[in-house]
Formats: C-alpha cells, sequence, structure tokens
C-alpha cells in the first residue's frame, strides 16, 4: 500500500514538471497550444520591434518565454532584444540558452558569432561563424563570410577579409553588399585594376549611389585617370550636393585630380568645382561621355547600395545577422490580424492568441454573441496601438 500511495506522488511530482502555466483567463484546455501561443508572440514581438515599439515587443517576447520555455525560437528572440537595447550578460545568457536548447541550428550560430565579434571576442565569433558556414542546412553562407570579412576588418586584417568576400561572392555572386565591401576593401588596399571590375559588377546589381560614385573616384585616381576621376565628381556634385561622400570630394579633390593632371600638363591650371551638368533620367544615370565611361554605369537597375562604412564594422555586423533568419516576419497587419478559418470561433481564436473574448468583441465591433465567418479578419490586438506602432 505504501509502495503504491510513492508511485502515485512520485506521478504527481512529475506531471507539475512537464506542465506549464496557461495564460491568466483561462482554465486548462486541450484546444491551447502554448507552443503556436509562443510562435505567434515572438512574431508581434519582433514586429513591434522593427517598428521601434520596444516596450511591446518585450512584452511579447516575455510571454513566448511563458509560453514556451523549451523552444530556441523564444530565447533566440529575446536574445536579439537584449543585443539591440545593449544588455550584454542578458543576451549572452539567451543565446546559450537557444544553443542549448538547438545546438545545431546556424542561424542562432551565426547570429551569435556577430554578437561575440561585436564583443571583440574574434576568437569564438569565428568559431560559430564556421559552425553556420559547415551546417548542410545552411542557406546563408554568404551572409555569414560577409559577417566574417566585417569581423576580419575590425582586427585590421583585410587579407583575410579579402577572402572570405571572395568567398562569400562564389555562394552569391550577386549580392551587392558583398560587392560593395569588396570593392571599398580594395581600394583600401590600392588594388585599383580588380577594385574597378569588381564596382562595374555592383553596378550592374544596384542602383548608383554617392559612396559608389565616390569609390569610382578614388579608383579613377589611383589609376591616374584624372578626367574619369573628374566625371565621377561632377556626377557627385549634380545629384547629390549634400552628401557626406560630395563633401569628401570637395575636400579631397584638390589634392586628387591635380596631381594626376601634372603627368601630361607641366603647368596645370587652377582646378575649379565645375558648374552642375543638367540633371540625368532617374531611371538612367549617364554621364558625360567625354570624361566618364558611360559602359560602366548603364546597366544600373536594382536597390540603393547598402550604406556600409569600413570605419563603422561593428554597426554593419549587428546590422545583418542579428535578426533571427529563421523567424520569419509577415508583414505587419498580417502579423497582428487573424483570418478566421473554417471551423474556428471566436473562443478557440482567444486561446490561440491569449487574448479575452470580450476584448476582440471591442476590437472587431463584434455582435455580443461573438459569432464571426469564415474569412472574416479579426485584429487581435488593439487597433489604436498597431496604427499608432504601424506609424
Amino acid at each position: 500500500m505504501k509502495l503504491r500511495s510513492v508511485m502515485i506522488t512520485l506521478a504527481l511530482l512529475l506531471g507539475g514538471c512537464v506542465s506549464q502555466p496557461m495564460p491568466e483567463g483561462f482554465e486548462r484546455s486541450d484546444d491551447f497550444d502554448q507552443v503556436e501561443a509562443a510562435k505567434t508572440r515572438i512574431s508581434l514581438g519582433l514586429t513591434y520591434l522593427k517598428n521601434g515599439n520596444f516596450s511591446q515587443a518585450k512584452q511579447n517576447l516575455d510571454r513566448a518565454l511563458e509560453f514556451a520555455p523549451r523552444l530556441a525560437d523564444s530565447h533566440y528572440s529575446i536574445a536579439y532584444y537584449y543585443q539591440l537595447v545593449g544588455e550584454v550578460s542578458r543576451a549572452e545568457e539567451a543565446y546559450d540558452n537557444a544553443l542549448k536548447l538547438a545546438p545545431r541550428n546556424p542561424d542562432i550560430a551565426n547570429s551569435y558569432g556577430a554578437f561575440l565579434c561585436q564583443q571583440s571576442r574574434y576568437k569564438e565569433a569565428k568559431e560559430f561563424f564556421n559552425k553556420a558556414v559547415n551546417s548542410q542546412t545552411y542557406s546563408s553562407s554568404a551572409e555569414t563570410y560577409e559577417n566574417m570579412a566585417l569581423c576580419s576588418l575590425s582586427q585590421s586584417r583585410p587579407d583575410d577579409a579579402l577572402e572570405y568576400l571572395h568567398t562569400a561572392l562564389k555562394h552569391s555572386p550577386s549580392r551587392a553588399k558583398s560587392l560593395f565591401l569588396l570593392t571599398e576593401v580594395l581600394v583600401s588596399e590600392k588594388q585599383y585594376e580588380e577594385a574597378k571590375a569588381t564596382l562595374v559588377r555592383y553596378q550592374r546589381v544596384a542602383r548608383v549611389s554617392p559612396n559608389s560614385l565616390w569609390l569610382a573616384v578614388q579608383i579613377e585616381s589611383g589609376l591616374n585617370q584624372p578626367q574619369n576621376a573628374k566625371g565621377y565628381g561632377d556626377m557627385l556634385l549634380s545629384l547629390y550636393p549634400g552628401h557626406a561622400a560630395t563633401q569628401k570630394y570637395r575636400d579631397e579633390m584638390v589634392q586628387l585630380i591635380p596631381v594626376a593632371q601634372v603627368v601630361s600638363k607641366p603647368k596645370p591650371p587652377p582646378v575649379t568645382i565645375p558648374e552642375p551638368p543638367p540633371k540625368p533620367s532617374p531611371t538612367m544615370v549617364k554621364p558625360d561621355t567625354s570624361s566618364t565611361p558611360v559602359a560602366e554605369l548603364n546597366d544600373v537597375v536594382s536597390e540603393a547600395p547598402p550604406e556600409v562604412s569600413m570605419k563603422a564594422v561593428s554597426t554593419a555586423v549587428i546590422e545583418t545577422p542579428v535578426e533571427p533568419n529563421q523567424i520569419e516576419l509577415d508583414s505587419f497587419q498580417s502579423a497582428l490580424q487573424h483570418i478566421v478559418q473554417t471551423g474556428e470561433n471566436l473562443y478557440r481564436i482567444s486561446l490561440k492568441y491569449n487574448v479575452r473574448m470580450d476584448r476582440l468583441i471591442e476590437w472587431n465591433q463584434l455582435e455580443a454573441s461573438g459569432k464571426v465567418f469564415q474569412g472574416q479578419q479579426l485584429w487581435i490586438v488593439d487597433p489604436a496601438q498597431a496604427n499608432n506602432a504601424q506609424e
């Protein structure tokens, strides 16, 4: 009899260890999926974070941890939050918890590597970067090699950075950011011929920008082509007169162009800033053919280049890898609304999102009975809050 009593007690204790508390205001129900609820909270939290609402982001990410403390993404997402707000020790603890739960997750390894690099822990960072790229299931190798390059630059190792960027481009030959970074490093290393070829590749997948034009000025000047450098400089003055890259051109133009002109003219005329040429078409930038090779800027078709500076490596490392890649973010609108599916009622929807039924009725102006129909869009947060966050 005593043995049976002990067995029953142990069973109750073990059952208590694996159960999770229900959301406030609800009784235990088999309909409530805590993992799905956690994923919903993660999506909401990251959406709020993306829109700068840190308070709402934290509340939702904390709830995700309450619902599913054994879900790696719950810890991964809160690690991202702590990293953004500068709470380093908490971010590291959350990353550690995520990796314990999902030690082979390459996305978490990549993001943790970026975090470690930001803390100047380069040897450990490289270890986790390599863990990510060596995973057979990882599809973002180019991004990780790019991060490794940035990490190498922060240690003043440009040769390593060049190797990593070349590898990144083997995985993704048209990746604009890698092409831009490679051009920037090649210019800093005075490898102007390769820099020019890389910039041409970059211009085929990205629009002309003040930073890419400034790189072109430096490249042509390094190749002793003052007229080409002047042509790109004229474009800077015309298209982006107030940009920092244009100011650099103004500050350094007197040093760059006359020195090269001495080769062909013993007594060069004084250098003055030329009048800006007529503004070109917004869809196709064509420099003056008398001073700049047109072919190098003809195939400019996609998005504006990333604002990347080798002098701000830690920021660049943070911006690229940290946001969880495994957790897909819906659009802001869809993340905050639910479309009623066949067989669903308001009670089940309230359980799924941990929102009281009376709140759903109020936010969506439903009948007091809470009747919903298939295909109906329902707000699962206060629409007034959602509109403020979206703005």
